[in-house]
């Protein structure tokens, strides 16, 4: 594992990385990825751009054949017009649960979701920016490749406070749904990489890749 290659969901705001199928009872998978997002937020009415790029280390474990837990541990950054925040520490938790899944394994229905924060800050203000993300997923796993695709649901919000003196501004999602698509390539049982992209609440890229145990 330990590698990442490329660039950097979201607004933060809501990539899931990792597998789109859980790792079963036991399981436990390490991933580490880039990604990058572009998502409008809302103002007083008035929508503004929000620029987010992190670099995610996600743990995944099977508690039960049907239930995965996972954490996230990192580093984001953030900006919007005005503000443009440094790299700080980034934290998450989800869960994702198996719905459905053919005798052989191959067509997998998941349930994903989770929150997860990060701050970024400068000399003047300190940022906050948290997702609260749920997914319903397909995947249908063709040899060593699982392509995947779903909808979702993210709530995006983000608080600049002033260092000194002054009021705190918040941003909300302008647009709170949208679709995700990725693949999962397993080079060999256990090494995957995995892509994934995130259109209409936000514009995302995620590059990974992980190890399976």
């Amino acid at each position: 594992l330990f590698f990442v290659a490329a660039i950097a969901t979201s607004a933060q705001a809501g990539q899931f990385g990792s597998q789109a199928a859980t790792v079963g009872e036991g399981g436990l998978s390490f991933s580490a990825g880039i990604n990058y997002a572009s998502k409008d937020m809302k103002i007083s009415g008035a929508k503004k751009e929000m620029i987010a790029r992190q670099l995610v280390l996600t743990g995944d474990y099977g508690l039960l054949p049907s239930l995965d837990l996972y954490i996230k541990l990192g580093l984001a950054d953030m900006e919007v017009p005005g503000f443009r925040g440094r790299l700080d520490a980034l934290y998450g938790v989800g869960a994702k649960f198996k719905l459905f899944k053919d005798p052989e394994d191959k067509l997998n229905v998941t349930i994903n979701g989770g929150i997860t924060r990060f701050n970024s800050g400068d000399s003047s203000a300190d940022a906050t920016v948290t997702d609260y993300m749920g997914a319903l997923i397909v995947s249908n796993r063709a040899g060593n490749i699982t392509p995947y695709g779903g909808i979702k649901v993210c709530e995006t919000e983000a608080e600049v406070k002033p260092t000194g003196v002054g009021s705190s501004v918040k941003y909300t999602a302008d647009k709170k749904v949208g679709i995700l698509a990725g693949v999962d390539y397993f080079v060999n049982p256990n090494v995957f990489f995995n892509g994934e992209v995130n259109l209409f609440d936000q514009q995302a890229i995620y590059l990974g890749a992980g190890f399976k145990f």
